[in-house]
């Protein structure tokens, strides 16, 4: 626009909205919808840069959210861990792919959080496929922790620590269906099958397929 031109916008007392334009002497009329103005004036505003600091190894995605949330998804990097199942350990058990979703509120509370199983593929998209967890304590990806306590995070570097916490704490047969692995095993029965395998064993003999990909956890 020139010097001379001119943006109006009337609101009238009916709640109509119109907008005249003063554009090297020709004048334009043209009514548009509340939600039009709203849309205009929110994509003019300043907004200031967000600075996540330093991220936690694994890190797939972090989402800002107005309320000061902060919603992340992590790659967990291990394909082993020590595991327990009603007070029997199961050291240096093989594991899936796995992935956790957290939401960490401004004051560092860590909540909502989240387990899934993704693919064995190298390349990892929005559209890598994700199968059921087969284990205990997930409902579809919302991980019950019971009464264990997470630490507050101060830095989102530091929740790379928590998958290894979740990981180490007892699985009981909370949430756990046989029908969730293709042999219809009952939780002790699988992890002595699977003691002593090759996470692909996984993706042959046990994981089904959930119809979900990798963008879809991050979005839950």
């Amino acid at each position: 626009m020139n010097k001379d031109d001119e943006l109006v916008v009337r609101i009238r007392g009916n709640g109509k909205i119109s907008v005249e334009q003063y554009i090297d002497g020709v004048i334009s009329h043209k009514p548009i919808s509340p939600n039009s103005l709203m849309e205009c004036i929110n994509a003019s505003q300043f907004r200031g840069g967000v600075s996540s600091g330093m991220l936690p190894p694994g890190c797939l995605s972090v989402d800002f959210h107005n309320s000061g949330v902060r919603s992340i998804t992590l790659l967990h990097m291990e394909n082993r861990a020590d595991i327990s199942y009603m007070k029997t350990e199961y050291k240096n058990f093989p594991l899936p792919r796995l992935v956790f979703g957290f939401y960490v509120s401004e004051e560092g509370r860590v909540s909502d959080c989240r387990l899934g199983v993704i693919a064995n593929h190298d390349n990892l998209k929005p559209t890598t496929p994700m199968f059921i967890y087969p284990f205990s304590n997930v409902s579809g990806t919302s991980l019950c922790i019971g009464n264990n306590p997470l630490p507050r995070v101060k830095s989102l570097h530091t929740l790379g620590s928590l998958p290894y916490l979740i990981l180490g704490m007892d699985n009981n047969n909370h949430s756990f269906y046989a029908a969730n692995n293709k042999q219809n095993l009952e939780m002790r029965d699988m992890l002595e099958l699977l003691k002593d395998k090759e996470q692909s064993y996984y993706y042959e003999h046990i994981l089904l397929p959930s119809k979900k990909t990798l963008a879809d956890f991050i979005a839950e």
